[in-house]
């Protein structure tokens, strides 16, 4: 969940991250853009450190800690752990994403408002058939909101409201990570027919309302986000079989 522009070209899932991952490393040609993620990464620990310090942990040091997610991980044990470090890895790019665009003049998040625009349009043409990708979308988001804050408390939630904005980024510039992920995965799984741009972005729309309602349901304290993961993902595939979508053409062969 990336702002920086990966295109969205019908190919493999394998080459798509081979790309995607040559383009990150592109950020080690100017080591001053690392900065924001070096000092992020002082944050954590030092927070990290005082929390176990600290009993009770001052009201400040809290919101600290909820604002840079600080304590993500750090319950739960394994999965808690693998949790914890996907959900440091969304907040290293969204400080990526609102910062180093300036080294280049730029104004961060470009696309967010677009991306308001787009969840709506997504669902007001064809909408029984777009049921089924948003409930996957929602049931994803709640079960990956549940690994990476996984004591689902407010102090952890930051990390679903940043994924939110990122999401908004995402189908507002109809690119980014995850939408080309999921572009080059749909083309694997239709055996080389184009994917359906307004699929994908009900998909990630259900992801942004998943989000929304995983960091609603962590402030009022209950802690429902796995059970109705499951329950968003049941009804999602069922009406996938349902109500099947229109085939799409096959790709033209490149020349």
């Amino acid at each position: 969940m990336s702002n920086n522009q990966v295109e969205n070209k019908p190919v493999g899932v394998g080459q798509y991250l081979k790309n995607a991952l040559m383009q990150g490393l592109q950020v080690f040609k100017n080591p001053l853009k690392l900065l924001p993620t070096l000092v992020i990464g002082v944050v954590w620990i030092v927070l990290g450190i005082l929390s176990s310090w600290l009993k009770p942990f001052p009201w400040p040091l809290q919101i600290a800690s909820f604002l840079s997610y600080a304590e993500g991980g750090l319950f739960g044990g394994v999965l808690g752990a693998v949790g914890g470090i996907a959900g440091k890895v969304v907040m290293a790019v969204f400080i990526n994403s609102a910062i180093l665009p300036l080294f280049e003049k730029k104004l961060p998040f470009v696309g967010v408002a677009g991306g308001i625009k787009g969840m709506f349009t997504s669902m007001s043409k064809d909408t029984a058939r777009g049921i089924s990708p948003l409930l996957k979308g929602l049931g994803f988001a709640l079960l990956v909101y549940t690994i990476m804050n996984i004591n689902q408390t407010w102090v952890n939630s930051m990390v679903g409201i940043v994924s939110m904005v990122l999401l908004l980024q995402n189908i507002g510039n109809q690119g980014g990570f995850l939408f080309g992920l999921l572009f080059s995965l749909a083309n694997s799984l239709s055996k080389g027919r184009v994917p359906k741009y307004i699929n994908i972005t009900r998909f990630l729309t259900g992801m942004t309302l998943g989000f929304t309602l995983a960091v609603g349901l962590s402030l009022v304290g209950l802690h429902w986000c796995f059970w109705l993961a499951l329950f968003f993902l049941f009804w999602g595939f069922v009406l996938g079989l349902i109500i099947k979508d229109k085939p799409a053409p096959p790709a033209m062969p490149q020349r």
